[in-house]
């Protein structure tokens, strides 16, 4: 039964159901989330080899490390506005921490 399986595995079953069903584009919302290692592992795998079989994917995820591992553009929203639209392979996780550290700052300095 589902009920029995871990997080990860029911994670990999919705995605399935969803290419099983026809889906042109996956939306995955943070698929890693309250995951292990180890289930986290499977589902980047199970992401990965989707994307070798050619479907198209949004991954909306907090993990920048992950983001760029999986993805071939990322976008950055702040506020509603995307702020950032590069290829993976022109920006890091650096790039990224800082620029919503310093919207995070801007914020708090704003506050007062």
């Amino acid at each position: 039964e589902v009920a029995m399986l871990s997080g990860g595995q029911r994670q990999a079953i919705a995605i399935a159901r969803s290419v099983h069903s026809g889906t042109r584009i996956l939306l995955l919302d943070e698929p890693l989330a309250a995951m292990g290692a180890k289930e986290g592992e499977m589902i980047l795998d199970l992401i990965r080899d989707l994307k070798e079989e050619g479907h198209s994917m949004i991954v909306v995820a907090h993990n920048y490390v992950h983001v760029l591992e999986i993805s071939d553009r990322v976008n950055l929203l702040q506020h509603g506005r995307v702020t950032l639209d590069r290829p993976s392979s022109e920006t890091s996780v650096e790039e990224l921490t800082e620029l919503v550290a310093r919207e995070y700052r801007e914020q708090r300095r704003r506050r007062g």
